[in-house]
């Protein structure tokens, strides 16, 4: 992959929502060294925790709901990350998310 490491965890997280342990292992990291990276990218609104919340996925409507292990379980929530709209936006004007 091409381009900053920020969009790299951005393209990984686009695919899916992922856990920082998965995001560290697809790029060859550890969950601590990629602990400042998923704070910066949090801070300025390009991803967020995906959660399950009452009834429905704490994140609200989202397109991925059926790819989410959070969504509808009994289970304590993952600490699982996905996109925000403005990570979309990130992604589609480098022309890396369709």
């Amino acid at each position: 992959m091409t381009g900053s490491p920020l969009a790299g965890i951005l393209r990984s997280v686009a695919l899916r929502p992922r856990t920082p342990a998965e995001l560290a292992r697809e790029l060859g990291s550890t969950p601590e060294a990629l602990g400042g990276m998923l704070g910066t990218l949090h801070a300025g609104g390009y991803v967020q925790a995906a959660a399950s919340g009452e009834g429905a996925c704490a994140c609200g409507p989202c397109s991925l709901k059926s790819l989410c292990r959070n969504a509808a379980q009994d289970v304590p929530p993952l600490h699982l990350l996905r996109l925000t709209p403005r990570g979309e936006a990130y992604l589609r004007r480098l022309g890396q998310l369709t």
